[in-house]
């Protein structure tokens, strides 16, 4: 790992390097990840010796764009993860030590910016590669079960419970936040019409667990309310049609959408948009 980067036991942001020159639109992995992005150690029977347990480490991102993942990997795993279907979609996974570790090196030049969630994750799962890295064999076998069993824990609370230590937000320039916020949307934003009485209204959304990014979001785009629905989620959501036509073209132009299918809908609601200019109800829109 590179060597700005430390167990994450004690804080969730890492030190950038000021020297370091860094591509500002690599964040937008970052908030990919923060997005898409579950953690594991995976506990499995080793028969040899008898009763002993091994572990696996793994980083996972999920996502329906296989041709985003292929990009995923080659930048960010640098071409070690492996695409797998699942229902619906397609899991990216970085598996093993050596694979992991390219993953949190990448994540510590360009970490996640704000998530109460990833950041854990990430934190945790350092931990977890430092000390399997550091008690090889089976000579504490005892002690490592203890110390995995721990980790594994804390990752299924944050799973289940969203039970996470507070991070600090990394200092990022406005580039770096903006791209970041991109990743995010390609993993979890909505944006089209939908049913207001008899109208159709524009709407612009995201909705996770984190309430950091959402508040992220309306603290960087100036617009929009938050809310928190039954299901537990944080939700944004913006429905000016003047101020969604910005949007529009900050995601389209200025930081790009990947996810081809969230380009093509985010591309079809500003033309929507720029086409009923003149129509503020938006009344008789028609997708």
């Amino acid at each position: 790992m590179s060597k700005n980067a430390s167990s994450g036991s004690d804080s969730c942001r890492k030190p950038g390097n000021p020297q370091e020159t860094l591509k500002e639109d690599n964040f937008y992995y970052a908030g990919f990840f923060a997005a898409e992005m579950t953690c594991s150690v995976i506990k499995a029977a080793n028969y040899n010796p008898a009763g002993h347990y091994y572990y696996a480490i793994d980083i996972t991102v999920t996502n329906k764009d296989r041709s985003l993942l292929q990009n995923v990997n080659e930048v960010v795993m640098k071409g070690g993860g492996i695409i797998s279907p699942v229902k619906g979609a397609f899991n990216l996974s970085a598996r093993g030590k050596n694979r992991v570790r390219v993953v949190l090196d990448f994540l510590d030049r360009y970490p996640i910016i704000i998530g109460d969630f990833a950041k854990n994750r990430v934190a945790l799962l350092k931990d977890a590669l430092l000390y399997l890295e550091a008690h090889r064999g089976s000579s504490e076998h005892r002690k490592k079960i203890e110390v995995m069993d721990v980790i594994r824990k804390k990752l299924r609370r944050i799973k289940e419970f969203g039970t996470a230590k507070s991070c600090s937000q990394e200092r990022a320039g406005k580039n770096s936040i903006g791209y970041f916020l991109a990743g995010v949307l390609d993993g979890e934003g909505s944006f089209g019409f939908k049913k207001s009485g008899n109208r159709r209204q524009p709407y612009f959304a995201v909705a996770m667990k984190d309430k950091k990014i959402i508040e992220l979001f309306r603290k960087y785009l100036q617009h929009g309310n938050v809310r928190r629905r039954k299901d537990g989620l944080y939700h944004y959501e913006i429905n000016h049609s003047q101020v969604l036509k910005k949007i529009c073209k900050l995601f389209l132009t200025r930081y790009p959408l990947r996810h081809a299918r969230q380009r093509e809908r985010m591309a079809k609601l500003q033309r929507i948009l720029n086409d009923y200019t003149q129509n503020p109800s938006l009344s008789k829109v028609r997708e």
